[in-house]
């Protein structure tokens, strides 16, 4: 019995297109909208999701941080799955709550940029300023196409 519920369990897992906590999903759903003038409103929503390889969707549910007119995603210097898609393509689909914004994802370099998101990175996640993985990481902000 505890077999069939986890295999059923796995198999419903499996076949979500949306990303679930750790696991990556497809192609995202929601409404495609002009994306805001400001994204600093949207800091409230913890966890959006980012879609990369437009011909193969595989998306995150991932941490931002929105600075004025620029939204950020990072992750660690190594890199990880979605890192590598950005390589090939630099469009990506963001989804904030149900609303999903169509951007292409710069890498950033300029050092008081990275200091910025690095600092609301902080604020936001209530990381440690000592000991913050975004200072050394991949920083990403996402432009208006």
């Amino acid at each position: 019995m505890a077999r069939s519920l986890l295999l059923g369990f796995c198999l419903l897992l499996a076949g979500c297109a949306e990303p679930f906590i750790v696991m990556a999903g497809g192609a995202l759903s929601g409404e495609v909208s002009d994306p805001p003038v400001d994204w600093t409103p949207l800091n409230s929503v913890e966890v959006v999701q980012l879609e990369t390889s437009p011909l193969d969707p595989y998306s995150v549910n991932i941490w931002d941080a929105g600075i004025g007119p620029d939204i950020y995603v990072a992750t660690s210097a190594d890199g990880t799955n979605w890192t590598e898609h950005l390589d090939i393509d630099r469009n990506v689909r963001l989804r904030i709550e149900n609303r999903i914004f169509e951007l292409k994802a710069m890498p950033v370099t300029d050092p008081e940029e990275r200091a910025r998101v690095a600092e609301e990175y902080v604020r936001k996640y209530d990381v440690d300023a000592d000991d913050n993985w975004v200072s050394e990481g991949r920083i990403y902000r996402l432009d208006r196409r």
